[in-house]
């Protein structure tokens, strides 16, 4: 069954936005890409969880936008599976996103807030189609969006799936 769920966490250094910041940083400036570009690739990912607080005015709850291509997917899985839930998800422009957990963390702390939709290519002839899967209930696909604040369609995502069996494959994506 397909699931929507968002999160807010602590940046570590393996986080997979990290990395790419830390590649970004040694890595040459390049005469072919425009200066804002390599601005954006040498931004820190994240925010502060201090400045969000500040935003929402000390309280733990922020929100982050949903990308027109993921509201896309959810609604067409929405439809397939008949589930109102995932429908008014897909409606919303963006989605809550408790910091509860985080009421003990530093205020300096950087986090990084985003959704992942679960589902698997029995759920979505469209997303089994562009990843040239078979229908098997038996995998799940996991994708996770963290846009970038303050931009309009800059985003990073990952896609993974689940196998069954003792196999499980990763497949990360590129940054939009």
């Amino acid at each position: 069954m397909a699931t929507f769920r968002t999160y807010a966490e602590v940046l570590r250094p393996d986080h997979p936005m990290m990395k790419n910041y830390t590649r970004a940083a040694k890595a040459r400036p390049s005469r072919y890409r425009p200066a804002e570009i390599e601005q954006a690739m040498r931004a820190e990912p994240g925010v502060v969880l201090g400045d969000v607080l500040q935003r929402t005015g000390g309280v733990y709850e922020t929100t982050t936008r949903l990308t027109p291509k993921s509201r896309e997917d959810i609604r067409e899985i929405a439809e397939l599976t008949s589930d109102d839930e995932l429908l008014a998800v897909s409606e919303l422009p963006e989605v809550p996103v408790s910091l509860e957990h985080l009421r003990q963390a530093d205020p300096q702390t950087r986090i990084v807030v985003g959704y992942r939709l679960d589902v698997t290519p029995a759920e979505s002839p469209r997303l089994r189609r562009r990843l040239a899967l078979p229908p098997d209930p038996g995998i799940t696909l996991h994708f996770d969006e963290v846009v970038y604040p303050g931009t309009l369609g800059r985003f990073w995502g990952a896609m993974r799936w689940d196998k069954p069996g003792p196999r499980t494959g990763a497949r990360p994506t590129a940054s939009h």
